[in-house]
């Protein structure tokens, strides 16, 4: 399976992120577009501020992603990573079949937890694998 996409000089970055409170202590990133080197540096920046917390939960709804690149793979698990040290709550929402082959494919699947739906989401999430 070949995945060929534009150079970057003759494509539009496309990411579009919105974060909103479910509640005091929890958080919900919803992800749109393309989640590569040019783009991830962004959700970065809207995380991992949420995750220095303890008290937080951050749920990312991967629903919308149509790309994802070793460097998008690698900014979710600097979030992982954040939380480990932290003591915050990461998980994934309805990843995108894209996404879900890219985890399964490299193992990120059997570390980051992934719900099909925010209702899915238990309130206590539970601890890391």
């Amino acid at each position: 399976m070949s995945i060929e996409r534009p150079a970057s000089s003759d494509r539009q970055d496309t990411l579009e992120l919105q974060v909103r409170s479910l509640r005091a202590d929890r958080f919900l990133v919803r992800v749109l577009g393309d989640l590569d080197l040019h783009t991830a540096s962004r959700l970065a920046d809207a995380v991992q501020p949420l995750l220095r917390s303890s008290r937080h939960s951050v749920l990312v709804d991967l629903s919308g992603v149509t790309f994802l690149d070793s460097t998008g793979l690698t900014c979710l698990i600097a979030a992982y990573r954040t939380t480990r040290d932290t003591g915050a709550g990461l998980v994934l929402i309805a990843p995108s079949q894209r996404v879900r082959r890219m985890l399964t494919l490299t193992g990120t699947d059997q570390v980051l937890r992934s719900y099909p739906t925010v209702h899915a989401v238990p309130d206590q999430l539970p601890d890391h694998f």
